[in-house]
């Protein structure tokens, strides 16, 4: 499936808290089935509360409104590409070399090491990144 940058994922939630231009929405995450009748039935159900930290946009909000936030897919695709494929590469990558070159326990150091190394580098770009992910707010119309 091709996606393109209209694509969007949106969200409702209540808006929990405003530091100027950066408002703290609380979102109920849920996987697909979670709003399925049968939901309480099945063990496979789950949701989980967020609170995300998005930009106003000049929108007026207060705490308390009902709010949509939206991202774009692409957005939502880059996050995986950096938080999953890159990291399961990378400790494929290590243990391949490590076992073939020095053995397993050298394949296993290495592979934890890299992962340290990776997970440090996003840590001290965490804002550089975050600017590449907005998200957008626009207050729901309560009519």
């Amino acid at each position: 499936m091709i996606y393109s940058k209209k694509d969007t994922i949106k969200h409702t939630g209540i808006v929990e808290k405003i530091d100027g231009e950066k408002c703290h929405v609380r979102i109920l995450q849920s996987v697909a089935c979670a709003g399925c009748a049968a939901h309480r039935l099945c063990n496979s159900s789950e949701s989980k509360e967020k609170i995300v930290e998005v930009s106003c946009n000049g929108e007026i909000l207060r705490v308390g409104d009902s709010v949509e936030v939206e991202g774009t897919v692409m957005q939502g695709l880059q996050a995986v590409y950096i938080c999953y494929v890159i990291p399961l590469v990378l400790i494929v990558a290590c243990l391949f070399v490590g076992t073939h070159t020095w053995g397993e326990l050298t394949g296993i150091v290495l592979s934890i090491i890299v992962m340290t190394a990776y997970y440090t580098v996003l840590y001290l770009f965490r804002m550089r990144i975050g600017k590449h992910f907005g998200f957008t707010v626009r207050q729901i119309s309560n009519n």
